[in-house]
Formats: C-alpha cells, sequence, structure tokens
C-alpha cells in the first residue's frame, strides 16, 4: 500500500508532537485466519465491520486479531473489556461471548438493553501518548472499534456540523491523534482523517454512496479509493 511522502507536509501542516512512531508491516491475509475461525460475511465482501475480530465456528466464540492478523492474549482495550490467554474476548461486565451458534449470538443480542454508542475518555491515560488518544468510542461493555477507521458525525468533543469525519482507531480501540496512522494518513488533533494538508469531509446529504467503517489499510474516502478497494478481493481472505 502506497505510503504519503511526510516530511514537508508534516512541518507546515500539521504541528506533530511526537516522533512518528515506526509501524511494523500491516497484513490482512487469509493465513493469518486459522482454519475453524471466520468473521462477517459481509466483511469478506466490502472491508466493513469489525477487521480485527475473528469467530471460532464450532463454538462462536469472540477472538480479537491486531494488525499483523495474531490473536491479542491477555489484552485490556478501552472500556474494560479484555481477552483471555487464548484470546478469547471477555466484555467489561465479565461475560463471555461464546454462543455456540448465530442465532444464540443474536437472541442474546436481542435481548439486552440498548445502550447507545457514545465518545468516552479512559482517565487513567494520558490524552496523548506516541499519538494515541485516551479517546474512545463504543458502549459499557466493549470499545466499538479495533483496528478499524469509522466515518462518524460527532466528534469526540460532542460537537456535530451535519457532516462525516473518519477516525482511526488502534487494536485497543483508542483514537489516534495528531500523528500519522499506521496505514499512512495524517490525522490532526481531533483525530481526524487529512487529505492534502485538509480535514476530510463526507456530507452525507449530498452524496448518495455510504462511508461507514473500514480496516486500517483499507480506508476508503472518496470515488478513487472507492473503485481501488471494490476492485481488489479483501486480502484478509
Amino acid at each position: 500500500m502506497k505510503k504519503r511522502l511526510l516530511g514537508a507536509i508534516l512541518s507546515t501542516l500539521l504541528t506533530v508532537t511526537m516522533a512518528t512512531p515506526a509501524f511494523a508491516e500491516i497484513i490482512w491475509t487469509a493465513d493469518k485466519l486459522p482454519a475453524g475461525y471466520t468473521t462477517n460475511e459481509l466483511e469478506n465482501k466490502d472491508f466493513s465491520f469489525y477487521s480485527g475480530n475473528a469467530i471460532k465456528k464450532d463454538t462462536y466464540t469472540y477472538y480479537v486479531k491486531d494488525l499483523q492478523g495474531n490473536f491479542m492474549k491477555n489484552a485490556t482495550f478501552a472500556g474494560g473489556s479484555r481477552t483471555d490467554g487464548n484470546g478469547a474476548f471477555i466484555y467489561a461486565d465479565g461475560f463471555v461471548p461464546s454462543f455456540g451458534t448465530k442465532d444464540v449470538e443474536t437472541n442474546y443480542i436481542l435481548s439486552q438493553p440498548y445502550e447507545k454508542d457514545t465518545w468516552r475518555q479512559d482517565s487513567s491515560k494520558s490524552t496523548n501518548t506516541n499519538g494515541i488518544s485516551n479517546n474512545w468510542y463504543g458502549d459499557s461493555k466493549t470499545s466499538r472499534y479495533k483496528c478499524n477507521w469509522a466515518w462518524l458525525m460527532v466528534a469526540p468533543d460532542g460537537k456535530k456540523d451535519g457532516l462525516k469525519y473518519a477516525y482511526c482507531f488502534n487494536e485497543y480501540g483508542y483514537l489516534y491523534t495528531n500523528t500519522i496512522t499506521p496505514d499512512g494518513y495524517m490525522v490532526n488533533e481531533f483525530g481526524q482523517l487529512m487529505i492534502d494538508g485538509k480535514v476530510k469531509t463526507i456530507n452525507p446529504r449530498e452524496i448518495i454512496a455510504n462511508y461507514n467503517n473500514y480496516p486500517i489499510g483499507h480506508l476508503i474516502y472518496d470515488p478513487v479509493t472507492r473503485a481501488q478497494r471494490e476492485q481488489t478481493p479483501n486480502p484478509f481472505f
């Protein structure tokens, strides 16, 4: 994937307060998903939904994967959700999502009281550590996004102007801010995607095509990137 040339741009368009992190190569390949695991079928087709998640098919148990496709074991995520020694996911309230079947999973989800996803802050963390903030997005059980770009209409400070902005979240669900993302994009101090030195926005009232969630490394932000993604099979499968 293409890497952006950063030198002159960084010095003139965005003040980066830390050294650019040295990210490992992003690898979304089929061999990184062991036999017996799957993800959402729709993700296979359009790069949407949860790029960092996997499901063990025989038990329908959730697992979490990092940017290199490895299972994240004994990890703690934004909001207090975590994984055990095998990489199986555990909600912040202690519930283990191991449903056995898709139908049982669906019934569980429908039985839960509705809780709106919102921006939240982890007061135990710094507002910016090497380009990663303490902001995350989700409900009280788990952060919504891991290893994901998300087009959202609400900023971390709660402001709304009717436009969508792209935000990038790391493997643990925290927002990248004032840095360069693992796939080479610039984000400002609010975590918003910048293209050619300007904050990139989508007006949902003017643009028919939907912009939602994309794995890091497969962001769609205009018709050109959409065409590129649609012409290339999802490398995760």
